[in-house]
């Protein structure tokens, strides 16, 4: 039997129950953690010295399109319709089935390489069943634990053929899929269905593509904005009026839709996650993490693209607590210079925990960085339906597990390991990655891949063929 010990190290659990331990050993035996305490025997173990680390659960990456690894980059200053233009109707019909495996392997190494664990792909650019299953082997060779989401593609319409929102969800590639590379869920891998949703398909699509996914069980997810040009009027209000509304059903982006609506979803079993790197870039509205935790539910938050964004879970959580706080400051500060001062503390008393003033300024704190670290780790196992296995350092639960140098220099001393994960962590600082109890990192090498700079090549040509073929006039050498 396979047995690792992870010694004296600072463990930082996310588990309520265990805490956080400032020198606890953690046990694994095959693909779980046996026990974590102080003081572990082991006897015969192969032992990993923890000593001046931080072990964290593996993070999680709620919603990453892995698919456009081989552009990482180009959108970084899109404006307007560019990532539609230059993406969607650009690079996108231009990818065959091989430049989609070795973006889903290089994308997948990327997240090991970053600490992060697991991550929901959702692939929406499966021209062809040939393209499906290249994406479903990068990711499989890459050694990524993930929730692949098979989303379809949007293109214009030719003359007389029926514009896409009418489009429901390929049945036949649901059930090839269910059926065979995903017939079981023990995997690293599992299924999952990325569908139009109420923005972008009408109600009839809505019903079916919702009883596809309950019928094979599995999760389903969409992208939504709210705003008013939405397809579905009221959206998933009118949804769930209907009874379509299927528990577990995960939600992306939604910047734009009001509190009723994010009270139907969060009371109706679903999930919603937000991506404050790729959302701030054009919407001046607070990320979802504050109003979703006001409706009671569960915040979950990712990176989105890395056509513009790192994909980085810890510039993710980073980006999202802050933008959180300065909107959070904002409001109360529009309270105050409206004169509504009675507002402005009842806000306080509802929502702080703590307040500071200095020079006329607020400063409002009461998110902190072990919510934003639980945010990252098991709310996001939540939203892929995989609470129960990941998100935690528990007995029991696989070994996903995740270890940063605390005394790298931008990281010591790390007096408060939660702060120092979240607010100073960097995909630099990860020195040993396991998944599901084996070792996919260690002293800060990748273990198991194929050849990287043979990898870095394929990248950098099928990048720079993908958008000159997409007109993209970015590329400055």
């Amino acid at each position: 039997m396979t047995r690792i010990l992870i010694r004296s190290a600072t463990i930082v659990s996310v588990d309520p129950v265990i805490g956080n331990l400032p020198d606890g050993d953690i046990l694994i035996e095959r693909d779980r953690i046996a026990a974590i305490a102080p003081g572990i025997s082991a006897g015969d173990a192969e032992v990993i010295d923890g000593s001046g680390m931080i072990a964290i659960p593996g993070m999680v990456n709620a919603h990453n399109h892995l698919w456009q690894t081989a552009i990482r980059g180009v959108g970084s200053n899109f404006a307007g319709s560019d990532y539609y233009n230059y993406i969607h109707a650009g690079a996108a019909p231009r990818y065959t089935a091989e430049d989609t495996y070795y973006s889903e392997l290089a994308g997948g190494i990327a997240q090991i390489d970053s600490g992060t664990t697991t991550v929901f792909d959702w692939c929406h650019n499966n021209q062809t069943p040939e393209h499906t299953d290249a994406a479903v082997s990068g990711l499989a060779e890459s050694g990524v634990r993930a929730l692949f989401g098979h989303g379809t593609v949007k293109p214009k319409p030719a003359p007389g053929q029926p514009h896409f929102s009418t489009i429901p969800h390929p049945r036949s590639e649901i059930e090839r899929l269910r059926k065979g590379a995903f017939a079981s869920d023990d995997g690293l891998l599992r299924l999952a269905m990325c569908i139009l949703g109420p923005d972008y398909s009408t109600i009839d699509v809505c019903r079916q593509d919702f009883a596809l996914a309950r019928e094979m069980g599995i999760i389903s997810s969409s992208h939504v904005w709210g705003r008013e040009n939405r397809l579905v009027e009221g959206g998933y209000v009118t949804l769930a009026r209907e009874g379509l509304l299927p528990q577990g059903h995960n939600v992306v982006h939604a910047n734009y839709i009001g509190d009723a609506e994010i009270r139907v979803l969060v009371e109706g079993g679903c999930t919603l996650t937000a991506t404050p790197p790729a959302e701030i870039r054009g919407h001046a509205r607070p990320p979802l993490v504050g109003r979703v935790a006001a409706q009671g539910g569960r915040p979950s938050v990712a990176n989105d693209s890395e056509a513009g964004v790192t994909g980085s879970m810890f510039e993710s959580l980073r980006l999202a607590l802050q933008v959180q706080r300065l909107f959070d400051n904002l409001e109360v500060q529009r309270m105050l210079d409206e004169g509504t001062s009675e507002a402005a503390e009842a806000f306080k008393r509802e929502n702080l925990k703590t307040i500071g003033t200095g020079g006329g300024l607020m400063q409002l704190n009461h998110i902190t960085t072990a919510d934003a670290l639980r945010w990252g780790t098991i709310n996001n196992a939540h939203v892929l339906g995989m609470e129960d296995m990941i998100g935690s350092l528990t007995p029991g639960k696989k070994a996903d597990i995740v270890l940063l140098r605390r005394g790298d220099w931008n990281m010591a001393p790390a007096l408060n390991p939660e702060n120092a994960v979240v607010m100073f962590a960097h995909p630099g600082n990860v020195d040993t990655v396991l998944i599901d109890g084996k070792l996919r990192k260690r002293g800060g090498r990748l273990l198991g891949v194929p050849d990287l700079d043979r990898l870095r090549t394929e990248l950098d040509t099928r990048g720079r063929r993908l958008m000159a073929e997409a007109g993209y006039p970015g590329i400055a050498w």
